[in-house]
């Protein structure tokens, strides 16, 4: 009995198959062979094969002590396949020493399903176990496979493997071949018609599964390399419904493609594309094919509302009391990223639905109020110890001051002898630096940028998340020091600000800025209107909220141009008026005159008179310190009672204009859509085409293969419910009569929904979703104020 494993994978389109076919195909090939083995236990191919997929050593020593069943070392069985390559593909050490120990016949040979030889399997798996003993055994690095391929080509630049060929000398040779073919005219300019055709075949199953998404196979295959310009020819279209860029679902499939969507974070880990794309792909089909605005919306709405409940964000209602996963935040803000281009890209959209483009802003807002909130609750309890309270400034400690008990206290003095002097020179002890110091207050800031990037979010909304953290940071710093007599001297001004230099100097160093968009000024005031707008008109027909609009102010965080400036220059805005508020407290007891006190007003532009007042009040004097002199305390007194203290550009936390309110939220900066293309598309000349197919809506396939099977599942279950239903209105017709039934046949469409009439969803005419903003109440039963996730 033969069984052929690769039948059914054989039938099905290229463009459908996995992001990974090869070991689809193999854990398929190990199926069939247990299959095999179920039916024929006789044949020592097959148990020799499953023993090394599966590991089992014991069974396979005990097979190998018959003298005949080692010539089947050396056999394919009928996927082509031999057993050294099952045992190196399913990552089995040991059974790969002990099969080489009794055959090295084909240690060289490439295997008939794929054209890869032993050695090219370890490496493609980056196994370095596997690829030292294949060595070991006189495996062969110049061996071709069936495609022309040799090891060097599946080697990914910058890989572990890699760097084990670097730094074991297995590059040489490879380099001093291609020093040796500077003759253009000895290599072939001439194509094979058969190679360039599995090329192109490899190409497609690649793009259509996202493989290039995956950073451990994209350098695996130099397939994927070789002709650049194929890659294009399956770029996502989206100006066109075409067939495997969209996923056909009807309303009743909404709640499982949810439940989908939030596993995949569990499933595919960073890979935020995957999200976007379902939702974007369920949305363009509604759009386009459906063509039911109803559905498009509230699909959205759902999915914004499960987002916020899925991060604990309620429609941006946070505070700093909770402590979330940064990585789950992140992620999800990532998710919104990617499917605010992909609705970009989409021509006219957002024109077609502007409230959609609102929700996307208010969910936007959310997850970065959210994400910032986490990443205050783990400062909160830092700022104190590691910038308010941390001191390397020997002097700073043994300040005295008035009004203190220092009886016991001893002025200090300078280092004299030669071992306190040389006591000096040592680097901190383990356990001076074990404590709170501002590197830790960097190192979360580190840990932020880093979720940040890893989830490819747009450097944009990456701004607008480091300066809200900065402005809370600032405005936190402010308040502590302006509310606590201890922190009011110029010793610890000095310190507090030399401790802050610490996190200028971080963001000095990761000082990245987005580019600016190259389009007309006109527009760029215009935007986001531009995306919901046919012909700009300064009355708009949808006013958008919560959203950045450019006014070329770059001091000014309301606007879009703030959110393009340097970080290094968003924090020096944020923490100017924090500074100035250290500068004041330095230099105010040593001013003299009316003068001084003029010229040092002059310069502070962000302090009113109350707060320069509390300061004087308030302010701790050193033993030698002069007090402020009263004539010039009411000079600043008058000008309390004589000018008004709300400054413009800044926020205060009560109606006394003393402290500021750290809390304040801004507008959502959205990036334009040549901002987009440039960071997520193919570069300027389209020289960067594997970047833009990474960032491209594209599924593996078996995301794809999940929902046809929800969508394949819910059309039974209605048509059941059908069914039953219509043997219930069959018993009420035949007691008394109406007109329901004369409109109604009990069928179902394609996509598995009741034809009411020509509306393909009478789900969403019957139910009323609540909007973005609202969570509860849905109704007067409790049990609808449950969480319906």
């Amino acid at each position: 009995m033969e069984i052929d494993p690769w039948g059914a994978l054989k039938a099905i389109p290229t463009a459908l198959t996995g992001a990974d076919l090869k070991l689809t195909q193999l854990e398929a090939a190990k199926k069939a062979l247990k299959l095999l083995q179920s039916t024929d236990d006789s044949n020592p191919l097959i148990n020799i094969c499953v023993a090394a997929s599966e590991g089992d050593n014991e069974k396979l020593l005990e097979l190998l002590k018959d003298p005949a069943t080692l010539d089947a070392l050396n056999q394919e069985d009928n996927s082509g396949l031999y057993p050294l390559t099952y045992a190196i593909v399913f990552n089995n050490e040991e059974t790969t020493e002990i099969l080489l120990s009794k055959s090295t016949e084909i240690l060289n040979k490439p295997d008939s399903l794929f054209g890869y030889t032993p050695l090219m399997w370890a490496v493609y798996l980056q196994n370095k176990g596997i690829v030292v003993e294949l060595l070991n055994h006189g495996a062969d690095l110049e061996v071709e496979g069936r495609n022309g391929l040799t090891v060097y080509d599946l080697l990914k630049p910058g890989s572990e493997m890699h760097d084990f060929f670097e730094q074991h000398g297995l590059l040489e040779n490879r380099q001093k071949e291609d020093g040796d073919e500077g003759d253009f005219y000895k290599s072939s300019s001439l194509s094979n018609p058969e190679k360039d055709d599995e090329l192109l075949d490899n190409i497609r199953l690649q793009t259509a599964g996202l493989n290039v998404n995956d950073d451990t196979n994209l350098y695996q295959d130099s397939n994927a390399f070789v002709a650049p310009s194929a890659l294009f020819e399956d770029e996502f279209n989206f100006n066109k419904l075409l067939k495997n860029q969209y996923i056909m679902f009807s309303d009743f499939d909404i709640p499982s493609i949810l439940e989908l969507i939030f596993e995949l974070e569990k499933k595919y880990a960073h890979k935020t594309t995957y999200p976007a794309a379902v939702i974007y792909q369920c949305v363009r089909y509604a759009d386009h094919s459906k063509k039911s605005d109803i559905l498009v919306e509230n699909f959205l709405n759902l999915a914004f509302t499960r987002i916020r409940s899925n991060t604990l964000s309620k429609s941006g209602v946070t505070t700093v009391q909770s402590q979330g996963d940064i990585v789950l935040q992140s992620y999800w803000l990532s998710v919104l990223n990617f499917l605010y281009f992909y609705l970009c890209r989409d021509d006219g959209f957002f024109k077609r639905y502007p409230k959609v483009l609102q929700d996307l802003i208010v969910t936007l807002q959310s997850l970065i109020i959210e994400l910032t909130n986490s990443i205050k609750f783990r400062l909160n309890d830092l700022i104190d110890d590691c910038l308010l309270n941390f001191t390397n400034i020997p002097d700073i400690t043994s300040t005295l001051y008035k009004n203190d008990w220092n009886f016991f206290k001893k002025k200090h003095q300078p280092k004299s002898t030669y071992d306190e002097i040389y006591q000096m020179l040592y680097p901190p002890s383990v356990k001076e630096q074990l404590k709170p110091s501002p590197i830790k207050i960097t190192q979360t800031l580190g840990a932020l940028l880093y979720v940040l990037n890893l989830h490819n979010v747009h450097p944009l909304i990456t701004q607008q998340t480091l300066s809200s953290v900065f402005y809370w940071m600032s405005c936190t710093l402010f308040n502590r020091v302006l509310s606590q007599k201890k922190y009011l001297t110029r010793t610890k001004a000095v310190q507090i600000r030399l401790n802050v230099s610490v996190i200028e100097d971080w963001a000095r160093s990761n000082n990245k800025r987005p580019e600016f968009p190259d389009i007309d000024e006109y527009l760029l005031k215009a935007f986001p209107y531009t995306l919901i707008e046919e012909n700009l008109t300064e009355d708009h027909a949808f006013i958008l909220n919560h959203t950045a609009i450019y006014k070329g102010e770059l001091q000014n965080p309301q606007d879009l141009a703030f959110y393009h400036s340097s970080l290094f220059s968003i924090l020096k805005v944020h923490f100017e008026i924090f500074f100035e508020l250290l500068q004041w407290l330095q230099t105010f007891t040593i001013l003299k005159d009316e003068e001084s006190l003029a010229s040092i007003l002059d310069n502070l532009q962000h302090l009113n008179s109350v707060q320069l007042l509390k300061t004087i009040d308030k302010y701790r004097y050193e033993v030698d310190e002069e007090k402020f002199h009263k004539t010039l305390r009411q000079k600043v007194q008058a000008k309390v009672k004589n000018e008004p203290q709300q400054l413009p550009k800044v926020s205060y936390q009560g109606s006394d204009y003393l402290y500021l309110n750290p809390n304040q939220n801004f507008p959502v900066a959205l990036p334009t859509i040549p901002e987009l293309v440039t960071e997520y598309g193919a570069g300027l000349g389209g020289v960067n085409k594997e970047r833009a197919i990474q960032f491209q809506p594209f599924l593996p396939y078996e995301i794809i293969d999940s929902i046809d099977e929800i969508h394949e599942q819910k059309a039974k279950q209605k048509d059941q419910e059908n069914n039953i239903e219509n043997g219930e209105s069959d018993q009420d017709d035949e007691e008394e009569d109406g007109d329901i039934g004369d409109n109604y046949d009990g069928k179902n469409d394609s996509n598995g929904n009741d034809k009411f009439g020509s509306q393909p969803d009478e789900l969403f005419q019957n139910l009323q979703v609540p909007s973005s903003l609202a969570h509860r109440d849905w109704g007067g039963d409790d049990e609808n104020t449950l969480n319906p996730w």
